[in-house]
């Protein structure tokens, strides 16, 4: 059987997180064992898409549920559900909008240009607000007019109490608002709040921290918008054709959320806290490097999952980042502006003992 070693590649210890670039996460066994089993049978994907909503829903507690092809197939899916509602002619028509309510309002601090793209290639027409730095509900409902056909919001750059004034406003003016959540789980009150404020739709990665196969997205939301969603995706012949979730990855990503849900989020953050913590002791009182794990004492942390952080200045930044990657085994950090921070997120059990030593040995040169 071929392995990454045969194709000239190394395999690589995962510090910085749920990226795409380096896989997204690590799926539990149980998760390979559905696809696996998934894979030993014909089904009929458009029943097996409508099954596997109707499961996630009642699993999840929320109206309807989409299995995409990725955070920003989900995206995509959703912008052209708000083009077309469930209008097999609309559906058929994509990208060509004219004369129809076609523009999205999007703000400015969401540089996923990759987002925007996928708008505009179902036919939608970008009205942007707010600067790169900032952005208030107020330029978000300014943004609306008679031709607006849904507003997105990016979660975690944008707040959740600016969602809620958001679609207060929306909700007046009869326009939906579509959540960018890709990266916001956990926690798992995620998964309900967004809807529970009154998102049209939300979505969310199958691949970051719910721990499915990263070619899933996970679209939740009302019923009338998430079935304009399955229409306009694979395997119909619509838009989203090309987006194909196979029925592998179907199963794969509900046992991902079973899997999910029956965890806690204490849980979680008792084991990233203590990795956080290991990585920090391995390189403490070295000089020129202090380190910290946010979300500890005074420290306050914008994420969910505590980090280990260590200040250093750029140049000392490029060379550890550097350093660690091209070291044995290979290990990637990422910038966290003022130095490096190490992400537990993806680290297997063990592993941070392998980063905090090689981060030490790094640091020491």
């Amino acid at each position: 059987m071929v392995n990454y070693r045969d194709l000239g590649i190394k395999p690589i210890i995962n510090a910085s997180g749920t990226i795409t670039t380096l896989g997204g996460s690590l799926m539990p066994s149980e998760v390979l064992d559905a696809m696996k089993e998934a894979a030993g049978a014909f089904v009929d994907l458009p029943d097996l898409n409508v099954g596997a909503g109707r499961y996630l829903a009642g699993k999840i507690g929320v109206e309807a549920a989409f299995v995409s092809c990725g955070a920003a197939s989900g995206m995509q899916l959703s912008a052209a559900a708000c083009l077309t509602g469930t209008d097999a002619e609309r559906v058929r028509a994509l990208p060509h909008t004219g004369g129809w309510k076609n523009e999205f309002v999007v703000s400015l601090v969401d540089s996923h240009t990759y987002i925007h793209q996928g708008i505009e290639i179902c036919g939608g027409k970008l009205v942007r607000v707010g600067s790169r730095t900032e952005v208030t509900a107020g330029d978000i409902l300014g943004g609306i007019t008679e031709r607006t056909a849904a507003v997105v919001h990016f979660l975690g750059t944008q707040s959740k109490a600016q969602l809620e004034e958001v679609v207060a406003g929306a909700d007046r003016m009869g326009v939906p608002v579509v959540v960018d959540a890709a990266a916001q789980l956990p926690p798992r009150t995620n998964l309900t709040e967004v809807v529970d404020i009154g998102a049209s739709l939300a979505v969310f990665s199958g691949g970051k921290g719910l721990r499915g196969p990263q070619c899933t997205g996970l679209v939740l939301g009302k019923s009338d918008y998430v079935d304009a969603v399955r229409l306009n995706a694979s395997p119909f012949s619509a838009v989203g054709r090309g987006m194909k979730v196979g029925k592998e990855e179907i199963l794969g990503l509900l046992a991902a959320v079973d899997l999910f849900l029956a965890g806690s989020d204490e849980e979680d953050l008792r084991t990233w806290r203590r990795q956080a913590k290991r990585v920090v002791e391995f390189v403490a009182g070295l000089p020129g490097a202090p380190a910290y794990v946010l979300g500890e004492g005074q420290q306050a942390s914008p994420d969910f999952a505590p980090r280990a952080y260590v200040d250093l200045d750029e140049t000392e930044t490029s060379r550890v980042i550097r350093a660690m990657r091209d070291g044995e085994p290979p290990v990637v950090v990422r910038s966290s502006g003022s130095g490096i921070v190490v992400d537990p997120m993806t680290l297997a059990p063990g592993e941070e003992e392998i980063v905090g030593r090689r981060l030490k040995e790094v640091l020491n040169r």
